[in-house]
């Protein structure tokens, strides 16, 4: 009989010392997703959401993330796809741009550049549900909005402009901040 107790609790012991092993993995890969420290919470100090953040000065690109390059002026546009879809218009001239949608991770979602639509941004940022509705209701886009398929309702619009000439920052920030990027709606207009 004692040898049969001494059999049970091993294996209470054991199965309890697994349970402690799995919950542990489970909590170290859990840390990312729950982090304050994440892409999104980082660009809470540039601003309100769905305003153009413009960032020319190489210094405080730097200092922003060591991802960004000094070379480019950048426009950041918080967003959030909860009550309606975003949109991010207006021109950029220039040797080159790129615009990059990131998920709250920072992780790139999509990427266009001036070689796909020339100088002319014309962005629409939509969950699947939000496209159905714009496929529904072709009016409420132009023919030539590029729609990109969002994969959370909240996420980063991060365009970079290449400066060719320092004499040139100032009006490659001007033409960034000159962008507009809100809701395409409001819910009490549909």
């Amino acid at each position: 009989m004692g040898e049969l107790r001494m059999i049970r609790l091993a294996f209470i012991l054991g199965a309890a010392l697994l349970m402690a092993v799995i919950i542990h993995i489970a909590t170290i890969f859990a840390i990312p997703y729950n982090s304050q420290n994440d892409v999104w919470h980082r660009m809470l100090s540039l601003g309100p959401l769905h305003r153009i953040h413009t960032v020319s000065d190489p210094k405080e690109a730097i200092a922003l993330s060591q991802d960004l390059d000094p070379a480019f002026a950048y426009g950041i546009c918080r967003v959030d796809l909860t009550d309606a879809p975003i949109l991010l218009k207006g021109n950029l001239t220039g040797d080159f741009w790129s615009l990059n949608y990131l998920d709250r991770q920072g992780r790139s979602q999509f990427s266009v550049t001036n070689q796909i639509s020339g100088p002319v941004i014309n962005v629409v940022l939509a969950t699947r549900g939000q496209q159905r509705l714009l496929s529904e209701r072709p009016d409420l886009i132009e023919d030539t909005t590029i729609i990109i398929s969002a994969t959370e309702n909240q996420g980063l619009l991060l365009l970079r402009a290449f400066v060719a000439s320092e004499r040139n920052r100032s009006a490659t920030a001007d033409a960034i901040s000159a962008l507009s990027c809100g809701p395409l709606w409001r819910q009490d207009t549909l």
